[in-house]
């Protein structure tokens, strides 16, 4: 194509400009530059997403999906503070997993899922129990202890009322409910066979077993400090569509005081959605971990 442009003459001289000469050099290059793509930008210049904490390859999108079926003020939570709350994961992981195992409705432990450190706590003295022959895991020992301490400083005696309950006790136990309730009203307050989290030996039953222990001095310092030793209510009042169970104040699972840290910090207080997120996201969590040499 000619680039046609007015093209001026010196006066008696057949020479074009230097104006003109630059026009139409101009106009083949503008032509080339309009039919050239665009360049694009090299690959390295693209930046990776940063992680939010040292010891963890994820980043924020990878909290943000990850935390997708959460309620909506316990995600938002976690994504305003991942720094914290990876470093409390971190904390989490460390620790043994059947401390943090998820035992529900759904998902539960076999006939023979039975601890090996079981302790007689008619050993210790200083605690109160309902009845002789309840047994603890080992590792819950120390925490129940120092507990029952602190609370007695204060003039106050923590009995133990349940502990351990191994598959065949529960099955005789819930079975005697539904004879005496019906199975639907039984399911509201007892776990079937395998279903129980007294099978995984770190959980205990205060006091009279039933609702007027949230009223009593007991009930009320456990509701105020029984997360200062790990200790956790599993099925809080109006909770019953998320736990499966109706409100049990005397029941108290021990999932450590990094668990309950993170309890409180970042899953509402509720122990049921951490357990949950760390039942669907333990492995994704523990992937993304980087080994600090």
């Amino acid at each position: 194509m000619i680039c046609k442009r007015n093209i001026h003459y010196r006066r008696g001289l057949g020479i074009l400009t230097l104006a003109s000469v630059f026009m139409a050099a101009g106009c083949g290059r503008s032509e080339e530059s309009a039919a050239a793509p665009p360049a694009e930008a090299p690959e390295s210049s693209l930046q990776a997403p940063v992680p939010v904490h040292p010891d963890f390859t994820l980043a924020l999108d990878d909290l943000s999906e990850m935390t997708g079926g959460l309620p909506s003020d316990i995600r938002e939570n976690i994504l305003k503070r991942p720094e914290y709350f990876l470093e409390l994961t971190g904390r989490l992981l460390d620790l043994p997993q059947d401390l943090l195992v998820l035992v529900n409705k759904e998902k539960g432990l076999s006939a023979g899922d039975n601890p090996e450190d079981l302790a007689q706590l008619d050993d210790y003295p200083s605690l109160v129990l309902s009845r002789p022959g309840h047994r603890l895991r080992n590792i819950t020992l120390p925490p129940l202890l120092a507990m029952t301490e602190a609370a007695r400083q204060e003039g106050i005696a923590l009995m133990v009322s349940s502990a351990y309950r191994p598959y065949e006790y529960q099955e005789m136990l819930y079975n005697r409910y539904v004879e005496k309730d019906g199975q639907e009203a039984a399911d509201r307050y007892s776990a079937k066979p395998g279903k129980s989290q007294h099978q995984l030996g770190t959980v205990i039953d205060f006091g009279s077993i039933d609702d007027s222990f949230a009223d009593t001095d007991a009930g009320q310092w456990m509701t105020r400090r029984a997360g200062e030793f790990g200790f956790s209510l599993s099925y809080p009042r109006g909770m019953e569509e998320i736990t499966g169970y109706q409100w049990e104040s005397w029941h108290f699972r021990y999932i450590t005081p990094a668990g309950t840290e993170m309890q409180k910090e970042f899953f509402g207080d509720y122990q049921e959605y951490l357990l949950r997120f760390l039942d669907s996201h333990r492995e994704a969590l523990s992937r993304s971990r980087i080994v600090q040499e």
